[in-house]
């Protein structure tokens, strides 16, 4: 996978992709991933430049976007805090 802002329109012109959102519930000490939850959002298909620009403003709004050309599968990345903390982290409190 590599970061979306880093294709070009040439490799995705004429493809279509499966939007999926995954959300990353970080530990409040070290912020690493505790659990991850991905949920299907749309299907886009880009056949020209106006696709590819609404897919990237799309895709501005997350703290992150990669892309599985191979694959067919674009990820937006969010992350979110609920509270927890590894049991790890807890012992180095």
């Amino acid at each position: 996978m590599k970061n979306l802002q880093e294709t070009k329109l040439e490799e995705l012109q004429g493809k279509t992709f499966e939007i999926i959102r995954v959300a990353e519930m970080l530990c409040e000490v070290c912020e690493k991933p505790l659990d991850r939850k991905e949920k299907p959002l749309r299907t886009v298909q880009i056949l020209n430049r106006e696709d590819y620009q609404n897919l990237l403003e799309r895709a501005s709004v997350h703290e992150r976007a990669e892309i599985d050309v191979e694959k067919g599968k674009i990820y937006f990345y969010d992350h979110d805090f609920p509270g927890d903390i590894h049991a790890e982290c807890i012992e180095k409190l």
